[in-house]
């Protein structure tokens, strides 16, 4: 089979992830053709100007525009010397907590439109398990066409994106052999280190537990604070003391769990098993532990001032950050527990004054 030199990428959807991934890879020598739907977006992108904080993006945004390795369009364009299609659409929840995967089909069956023979698809949105062959696959297989496929699930953490994406290990799953190779072969111009799964399901599922993982890490921390505060200890001193020196011990700081990943990732990794009749019992308690958090964190405010004389009634309350996270430093809102909080002081405390 011929394989192509694969230097022309199409990357649909510049968000997070697709921005951060055209940046790093236009840097690479790749010529990136970027397509956003969204026109504030795209028209901020084409004044070079980013759409969302992250260190060293706004510099790096000019400099490939200006040297035109980085070009930017409303819908895929019909280029011949693109090889290689990547999908970093959007994949969020409805109000049921499912996942919507309406627009990873309406891309795929875009590019289906513009496929030729042994171009790439390489999908990098996050997904449950099974997307790639159940979804994807059929659309582009009826062209008719000859092509390669993978999953290769983004990884980096808001705040160091264009560092991370530099040195993270890239995990490929294929469909095929074939399909392994062509995108090992982009990905080693990228990161120090590539992991090829055994099949895509593998691939797909490590990005899930990735952060599912991570939330029930956080989630333990604040069952303990819960039990320290119902006996009167202080819940930092307890894990603090407990794991110092002692690395058989490793227990997060009790707080705000949510963002992008984390607050929905759980219910995706849930719904992926759910089929297979099974529960992700440990998982979706987790979730639900962190969930929670906002809403007993306005109930301590709450108490401490009925039951202190020194607390007036008209309260003024300053929230200070909104963001999910303050490091490493991101200006993300998206699934942010402060925007929980202030919902619930809003409800608890209707007579005070806030300021964000």
């Amino acid at each position: 089979m011929n394989i192509k030199s694969d230097n022309s990428i199409c990357i649909i959807g510049l968000g997070f992830v697709g921005l951060t991934l055209a940046v790093v890879m236009a840097n690479k020598g790749f010529k990136i053709y970027g397509v956003e739907k969204n026109k504030s977006i795209l028209n901020n992108l084409k004044k070079k100007q980013a759409h969302f904080y992250e260190p060293g993006l706004k510099e790096n945004l000019k400099k490939i525009i200006r040297k035109k390795n980085f070009l930017l369009f409303n819908k895929i364009p019909k280029n011949k010397n693109i090889s290689t299609y990547i999908i970093t659409v959007g994949t969020p929840l409805n109000s049921k907590k499912k996942i919507i995967t309406n627009f990873i089909s309406k891309t795929a069956k875009e590019i289906s439109n513009v496929l030729k023979n042994n171009d790439m698809i390489i999908l990098r949105s996050t997904v449950k398990i099974g997307t790639t062959k159940k979804l994807v696959f059929p659309i582009l297989k009826k062209t008719g066409k000859n092509f390669s496929l993978v999953y290769c699930p983004e990884r980096s953490v808001e705040g160091s994106a264009l560092k991370e994406l530099l040195e993270l290990p890239q995990i490929i799953g294929g469909i095929d052999k074939n399909s392994e190779n062509r995108a090992l072969r982009i990905f080693k111009k990228i990161t120090k280190k590539t992991i090829v799964t055994s099949n895509v399901e593998t691939a797909e599922m490590i990005k899930l537990i990735d952060n599912s993982s991570r939330d029930v890490f956080f989630a333990y921390a604040n069952e303990i604070a819960r039990a320290c505060d119902s006996i009167g200890l202080n819940a930092s001193e307890v894990i603090s003391s407990g794991k110092l020196n002692y690395d058989r011990t490793d227990i997060a700081k009790p707080g705000l769990v949510g963002g992008p990943c984390l607050y929905k990732d759980p219910y995706i990794f849930s719904e992926s098993i759910k089929k297979k009749g099974l529960a992700a019992e440990i998982t979706l308690i987790a979730r639900k532990i962190n969930e929670r958090q906002p809403y007993e964190i306005v109930n301590f405010i709450y108490n401490l001032q009925k039951k202190t004389k020194e607390f007036p009634n008209k309260l003024r309350i300053s929230l200070l950050g909104l963001a999910f996270k303050g490091n490493p430093v991101t200006d993300d809102l998206r699934g942010s527990m402060a925007i929980e909080v202030f919902k619930a002081l809003k409800r608890k405390f209707k007579s005070s004054t806030f300021y964000g």
